[in-house]
Formats: C-alpha cells, structure tokens, sequence
C-alpha cells in the first residue's frame, strides 16, 4: 500500500489546485482520478472560458490539458484511470480502495471529486442527451425538432446554441426558471414552457409533443457516492457541508472541495481557489506535527549529550 500525506480524490481544477499547494510546500499529496486525464469537466467543455482572467480564448479542453501537463510536470502521484472503489478510516488514517492494487493510504482526505450531470432519473442514448457541453456539440441538429428540459443558465444557454446548429424548433420546458437575464431575455417565450410536464422517452415526446431529440439539462449532482461510509454531513441536494474557513467537513481530516461541496459559485476558478484554502489548512497541521516530532527529537538529543568538560574539548574559557 502507498503512502502519502493527503489523497486527494478528483483532479479537477480544485483537486489539481490543492495537490499543487500542498507539493510546492513539501508535503506529498497523491490525486485519484477516474478519467485518463486531468482537468475535470473542463475535458467535456469544447467553448471559451472566459472567467480565467490571465488567458484569453481559451477552451475548456485547453485548459484541462495545461492542468494535466502541469500536475504531471512538478512530480505529483496520480492515479489515474482509477475510481475510488471504497474509504475506510482507521484511527491513524484514510484507507482508500483497501484490498485492490491502488490501495493508498493518507493522514488527510480530500474529497474533490465533482459533479455529474443530474439526469432526473432519465437515461441517456441516441436520442436523449444528458447534460451540456460534448454531448450537446458533437450532435447535428439539422432540420430536428428538440426539446430542452430544465430552467437554469445551462438550459437557455443550451437552447441558442442548438438554434444556431439550425434545428427546425426547440422548446425549452421547465418547471421554474432559474436562469440569468443573459441567457432568459433573448429566448423568445413561445418557447418556453413554464410548470408541470410529463416526459416520454419511448414515444419522445414531452408533455404529448413529439420531438426527434430530449437535452436533458437538470443541473448537476455531486459525485460523491465512494464516501457514503464516512457520514459527512450533506444538504438537501447531497453537496457536502463544510466549515467556511478551512473547507473540512464534519468529519475530522476530511476536506471537501470545488462543486462537490458547492461552497459558492461553480466555475474552474473559485474551484482552484477552494484547493489552496484546504491545501494551506493541511499544510498548517502536517507542518504543525512535523514540528511537534523535530522538537521532541532534539529534546532527546538534548537528553544524551554528554556534559562539556576539558577532558572532552581540551581547554575551557
């Protein structure tokens, strides 16, 4: 079994950012990542992310390649292409995928590992698509008719990109409306369906109205499930709770970050920013016990000196 200072689970913006704080003070972090690569949800995001302030036209693809070759770069462990299978923790420390050959064990846990596409209990195929980004772009939407489920950003935003791909119609229907100005304004509302509907996806249709495509656009779930076993507390919605100030959660040495823990806006930046705050609170306590261990070590050394005499060290002054 491997061991190492801090796991992180997820290499997203959040863990990547985290794993890179805790390195460059000299602690050996380790990031589990399920993807064969890092970066998160940025690998799924073919658009510009514009809220990197330092790059400019930048793709979501882009970006999660320059935090894979950047984590890679400074040395750091990574698993990858590996899911957490279990966490088991132990008076000492986290245990995770206990039994298995990517066992690894650590004093601290980070739990990073994200959201996923909230699917509203519908399954993706063909004809039904789960979420935005690659899903949405990879489809030509020539001359179809399409319906789009849900009421936030990503579902407005969603409906002008499939508009400009010239699909024939598409409706938005939601229950409530969430979404900004920005993307809510522009949309024409004859196309939008505001309360109560009913979703077929055999007969496709949505509310007795036939479609050729369903997006499904419901939002994000954590992805979060490996952790049950721990008993952190959640919300309502299952995102983890955590302390403002250090991101812990309520169980002691474990640390939730980034959408997971949905502490404030969701976006690759402010889940770099949550990855320094856990990597500096970690680094404060391992250097806090390295330091404990390095004075208890000289006390002892103190302890065994021999006593200065001139026999030992020839003439004193």
């Amino acid at each position: 079994m491997k061991q190492f200072d801090v796991i992180v689970v997820g290499g997203g913006p959040a863990g990547a950012s985290c794993a890179v704080w805790l390195k460059n003070m000299g602690h050996k972090p380790c990031i589990v990542e399920r993807r064969s690569a890092l970066g998160g949800l940025e690998n799924d995001n073919p658009y510009v992310n514009d809220l990197i302030v330092p790059l400019t036209n930048w793709r979501g693809e882009e970006i999660a390649a320059g935090i894979h070759d950047n984590v890679l770069g400074r040395g750091i462990f990574c698993l990858l292409n590996t899911a957490v299978e279990s966490v088991r923790q132990s008076a000492e420390a986290f245990v995770v995928n206990e039994g298995l050959p990517s066992a690894l064990s650590a004093r601290y846990l980070v739990l990073a590992s994200g959201v996923r596409p909230a699917d509203g209990g519908l399954l993706p195929g063909s004809r039904v698509l789960i979420g935005p980004g690659a899903p949405v772009e990879e489809v030509d939407f020539r001359s179809l008719s399409v319906a789009v489920l849900g009421g936030g950003d990503n579902a407005f935003e969603n409906y002008h990109i499939i508009k400009a791909k010239q699909a024939s119609e598409v409706r938005i229907f939601a229950r409530t409306i969430k979404a900004a100005h920005r993307f809510r304004d522009p949309t024409p509302v004859s196309d939008v369906h505001v309360g109560p509907y009913e979703v077929d996806t055999t007969a496709m249709t949505v509310s007795g109205q036939p479609f050729d495509l369903i997006v499904v656009l419901y939002g994000w779930a954590p992805a979060i499930d490996f952790a049950h076993g721990l008993g952190v507390e959640r919300d309502p919605r299952g995102f983890v709770v955590t302390d403002p100030a250090t991101t812990e959660t309520s169980v002691r040495n474990v640390f939730a970050i980034g959408e997971v823990a949905h502490r404030m806006h969701p976006c690759s930046v402010t889940a770099m920013a949550d990855g320094v705050v856990a990597g500096r609170e970690i680094q404060q306590r391992l250097d806090a016990r390295a330091k404990e261990t390095y004075l208890a070590l000289a006390r002892q050394g103190e302890r065994n000196r021999k006593p200065c005499n001139e026999k030992d060290h020839g003439e004193s002054y």
